[in-house]
């Protein structure tokens, strides 16, 4: 299994996230902006909220959210203990909120909602409204996760330790100045004063960019990328260098995979991130000669291990003939009176194909003979020539041109052996 986007988890998934250097479980309660009638922009991203308590609390002095210690420490300690680039990615949004105390305050919506990076999920969020109980302040919808009303109680019930325990939402009981509403333990709402002390239950919103391991981890990662000569790379009939720098501003090291037409040519593990390389395939003779005439595809796949990248180009081969020979001849001592030929590869039945072979390639003119038959019927080749003024030496030259067939090929290798 892949790493994957954060914001292709499915609602109820359980993602993990460091706090105070210990992985937490938090649930994906909701996938981009609940209502934009009802939240900020801000809001649109992936909605965590911690899957268990993680302390508990007073509210604060009354029952403003705005105003609540509940609100200070959750943008404050509590922030500041969640892993360091988590910590930066996490949005600064903007919840609805009552804006006040619940029999003294007003709706807050949109852009008008408080400014947050943690923060506690409302009544609404969990989803009552006000057909549950009048005295809901309308601060939010119902978050994806959640059922409706009493419906939905097993959804909201939250443990500290080993047992169910009341945890605080950031929601008014809008009749008074002291109440707040709670989900109870067994996930059914209530609320009391401002002064008892509950469980809190973190929630926040993450970019749905960030990734998610195999183990749940969520991690903030910058793809690498991939710079190169071009992509539309025209017509090529002889081997050329398609050049390319693999960058990862994580400093991560890299994986390379170069692909002909979707197969696997080549792969590189523990590429550092500024490497120039060169597609390898097609940089060689060699290697092109094996790439049949007509249109191609090559494709650089990078990553990082958690995410990956890839860019193509293509090309047109278009050869119609290729010729093979040693660049140095092989001098021996003594004379060479017999030699056999192979040549191996893919070379369609009507092409133009000639081998011939020379036994004193270091005179000024060497004499070359005529081996084609030897050579497609596989025997030895006995040499005619009698004279090697410079000393006896071996080369040969093997072309072949395409036929009126039109259909190509290509020389995988020459081997053979002489005397």
């Amino acid at each position: 299994m892949a790493n994957v986007k954060l914001g292709t988890k499915a609602v109820g998934s359980i993602v993990k996230i460091k706090v105070n250097g210990a992985s937490k479980d938090f649930i994906v309660v909701q996938q981009g902006n609940p209502n934009t009638s009802t939240y900020d922009s801000s809001c649109n991203g992936t909605w965590l909220l911690m899957k268990d308590i993680y302390t508990t609390s007073t509210f604060g002095n009354n029952n403003s959210y705005k105003d609540s210690s509940i609100h200070t420490y959750l943008n404050g300690t509590f922030y500041n203990l969640i892993d360091s680039n988590i910590r930066a990615a996490i949005k600064q949004v903007k919840i609805p909120y009552q804006n006040g105390t619940g029999s003294g305050g007003s709706l807050a919506t949109g852009s008008n909602g408080l400014s947050a990076k943690v923060f506690l999920l409302s009544g609404y969020e969990v989803g009552w409204t006000t057909s549950d109980n009048s005295s809901f302040p309308k601060d939010g919808v119902r978050l994806a996760y959640f059922g409706n009303s009493s419906g939905g109680n097993s959804k909201r019930i939250a443990y500290n330790g080993s047992s169910a325990a009341i945890w605080w939402l950031r929601s008014p009981y809008t009749n008074d100045d002291n109440n707040v509403w709670f989900v109870n333990t067994d996930g059914s709402g209530y609320n009391y004063w401002y002064s008892n002390s509950y469980g809190v239950r973190p929630a926040f919103i993450l970019p749905p960019t960030l990734v998610v391991s195999d183990d749940g981890t969520v991690s903030v990662n910058t793809a690498p990328t991939v710079s190169t000569d071009g992509a539309a790379l025209g017509r090529k009939n002889a081997a050329f260098a398609w050049k390319y720098t693999v960058r990862d501003a994580d400093g991560d090291t890299l994986t390379v995979t170069e692909k002909l037409d979707g197969k696997t040519t080549k792969t590189r593990t523990g590429v550092a991130s500024g490497t120039a390389m060169t597609f390898e395939q097609t940089a060689s003779a060699a290697g092109f000669q094996k790439i049949l005439n007509g249109n191609h595809t090559i494709t650089v796949e990078v990553s990082d291990g958690k995410e990956t990248v890839s860019t193509s180009a293509t090309f047109t081969k278009a050869v119609h003939a290729a010729s093979v020979t040693l660049a140095e001849p092989l001098a021996v001592e003594g004379d060479i009176t017999v030699a056999v030929l192979q040549v191996t590869g893919s070379i369609p039945d009507d092409a133009k194909f000639k081998a011939e072979v020379t036994n004193n390639a270091l005179d000024s003119s060497p004499v070359w003979q005529d081996a084609t038959t030897e050579v497609k019927k596989g025997v030895n080749i006995v040499f005619e020539n009698k004279t090697a003024t410079n000393g006896a030496a071996f080369n040969f030259r093997v072309s072949v041109e395409r036929g009126e067939s039109g259909e190509g090929g290509y020389i995988e290798a020459v081997s053979g052996a002489f005397q």
